[in-house]
């Protein structure tokens, strides 16, 4: 599956238009980089440039956007319904509004959820993005913070390095190469310069993992049984969901911030 860059830049970058900290333009910008221009699909309207949802965003009294990135088992960010849900978990990705007061008239919250499309020759590749734009149950920002995360994804990264070399199926060269291609075709990540400045270094660190866990599960590292083969990819679990949930508290900063601030 992609590491989930998009959904997490336009978190991010989406909380600073609506917080008033970037313009629409440097957001729209900063999230599509060299894709073709996104669009938004909602109901049965055509599809509309990204640049049009976010104004429209902005008028709904929103605090920002967080970023959710589910997996099975593991529906981190979405409390349904169970169209979203399915959609994201498709994804592997989505990003969800936040309003400061979850009041049960407005419980509602929009949810953008992409779908990719590549196209072109091997290494000359164009992306197409289309964001489909469904209604969520909301939720309160319940994330960690970028100490607090920073800190879990280092002691799992801790943990898993000690599990794998125990079972002595740390990950053979093609996993390493992999990896490093994968962090060699992903672009950085440039996220609004008024965050906290951890989370740039956080969310870098976070989708290394994720790089090194997709590569990991394309390889057997060397396991010779199917018992060493399963025991290796139960310890890519935590790895994975501590990646996942720093990269969510990386792309929340300016939501975290926004919270603290009394209501406007």
């Amino acid at each position: 599956m992609p590491t989930p860059t998009r959904a997490a830049l336009l978190a991010a970058w989406g909380t600073a238009v609506l917080q008033g900290g970037a313009d629409v333009d440097e957001a729209v910008a900063a999230v599509e980089r060299s894709d073709e221009a996104h669009l938004v699909c909602h109901g049965l309207d055509g599809p509309e440039e990204l640049a049009e949802t976010l104004t429209g965003l902005r008028e709904q009294g929103l605090v920002g956007l967080r970023l959710a990135l589910p997996a099975p088992g593991d529906l981190i960010g979405l409390r349904g319904p169970a169209e979203v849900n399915r959609a994201a978990l498709a994804a592997g990705e989505a990003v969800l509004g936040v309003r400061r007061r979850q009041d049960p008239a407005e419980a509602a919250v929009p949810a953008l959820v992409p779908a990719v499309t590549t196209f072109g020759p091997a290494g000359d590749q164009g992306h197409c993005v289309t964001w489909r734009l469904l209604a969520a149950v909301g939720a309160p920002w319940d994330g960690p913070s970028v100490a607090e995360a920073d800190r879990a994804l280092r002691e799992v990264l801790r943990e898993g390095t000690t599990a794998l070399q125990r079972l002595a199926v740390a990950g053979g060269r093609s996993g390493a190469a992999r990896a490093q291609a994968l962090r060699r075709d992903r672009a950085p990540l440039r996220l609004p310069g008024d965050l906290d400045p951890r989370a740039d270094a956080l969310a870098e660190r976070a989708l290394a993992v994720l790089d090194v866990v997709a590569a990991a599960r394309e390889d057997d590292g060397g396991s010779v049984t199917a018992h060493a083969a399963g025991a290796r990819l139960a310890a890519l679990v935590p790895l994975e969901r501590a990646a996942r949930r720093a990269l969510v508290a990386a792309c929340g900063a300016g939501l975290e911030a926004a919270l603290r601030q009394p209501a406007r």
